[in-house]
């Protein structure tokens, strides 16, 4: 009966230790990056674009507030820094609104930019140069200043989280046939205008389709799979060429890997038409990035990937609806909701 007493004493006292094991397990976990720098590496989606608190929610104030590096209040980078226990002083965010892996690629590696140089690249060259204009514009020498620092702050990485490949592949395919017009200078393209505004062949938009044809422009639903195939292709080349400019700079740090977002999930083009061929393609393409980027690519085994294909996402207007342009630009970006769920899912890689 004593030998039962005690071992049930035993017991109790080791069942009342484990929430304090616990809870310096969990401390430890989260004090383990005290001091030690994060870098991100990113679009506008890790740059927590549309996402300023203090600006009044309307698309053309939060449109004209692009961030330049900052950690904004309640994006996944600044939601992982000061979680985590990353030092605020060394820790980067690289981010920028619009740009893909080619214009990081055009600030990391030389020869990439005599590549993009080269006259069959000059279309390819051409859209670079307008990614990186809004940021430009809204920050001068903002491109000249990230250049002179991002080798520095990749050497100095003790965790790097790499959040590319939606522009890349989805921005890219949708804006290449809005863009090759402006592309050809305004030859033959302005010339149809012309001569459709001087012969007076201007038509009314009688229905929603004629309105939906006139939002989207020149962008050829047919045609679109193939041009998501060439861009999924080109990013897992300039991917992986990345990761090996960023191993060769700091060949210890810890690269985690974000997949790509569903932002067309729900899109509607006319009424009563969902989940239209953007968002099939778009579930396509996160398949087939997350089997590249943890099968397919030769930096598998060295980056930590992470899924964000189901985050929480905005509600999008009708394309026949007036608010629908204005805001698709901040409804292709995660909700702070989905922001908190990336956070906490490279939470669980670090």
């Amino acid at each position: 009966m004593k030998l039962t007493k005690k071992l049930f004493a035993a017991l109790l006292v080791l069942c009342m230790m484990i929430p304090v094991v616990s809870a310096a397990s969990s401390a430890k976990a989260a004090r383990s990056y005290n001091g030690k720098s994060l870098v991100v590496l990113g679009d506008s989606i890790a740059a927590g674009f549309g996402l300023n608190k203090w600006v009044p929610e309307t698309t053309l104030t939060q449109g004209l507030v692009m961030p330049h590096g900052e950690f904004v209040e309640d994006s996944f980078p600044q939601l992982v820094r000061d979680r985590y226990g990353f030092s605020k002083k060394t820790s980067v965010n690289l981010s920028r609104n619009m740009w893909c892996s080619t214009e990081f690629l055009r600030l990391l590696d030389p020869k990439f930019e005599a590549e993009l140089c080269e006259p069959e690249n000059a279309f390819d060259q051409y859209v670079s140069d307008y990614m990186m204009f809004p940021s430009e514009v809204l920050k001068p020498t903002d491109t000249l200043r990230l250049a002179a620092s991002i080798k520095d702050s990749i050497k100095k990485a003790d965790v790097l989280v790499f959040s590319l490949g939606s522009n890349d592949i989805m921005t890219y395919s949708i804006c290449k046939p809005l863009m090759r017009p402006f592309y050809q200078v305004f030859g033959r393209q302005a010339a149809v205008a012309l001569s459709a505004v001087t012969q007076r062949e201007i038509k009314t938009l009688d229905s929603p389709e004629e309105v939906a044809k006139f939002v989207l422009g020149p962008l050829d639903l047919n045609l679109l799979p193939q041009d998501v195939a060439q861009s999924t292709k080109r990013f897992y080349k300039q991917y992986d060429r990345l990761l090996g400019i960023i191993y060769k700079l700091n060949p210890d740090v810890k690269v985690i890997s974000m997949g790509i977002t569903a932002p067309f999930r729900g899109l509607q083009i006319l009424d009563g038409v969902d989940e239209i061929m953007l968002s099939r393609l778009n579930e396509e393409v996160i398949v087939n990035v997350r089997n590249y980027m943890t099968k397919k690519s030769p930096y598998r085994n060295r980056t930590t990937y992470v899924e964000v294909g189901d985050v929480p996402g905005h509600v999008f207007y009708n394309v026949t609806n007036p608010l629908f342009l204005p805001e698709f630009i901040l409804d292709v970006h995660p909700t702070r909701e989905g922001h908190n769920t990336i956070a906490k899912r490279i939470g669980a890689k670090l």
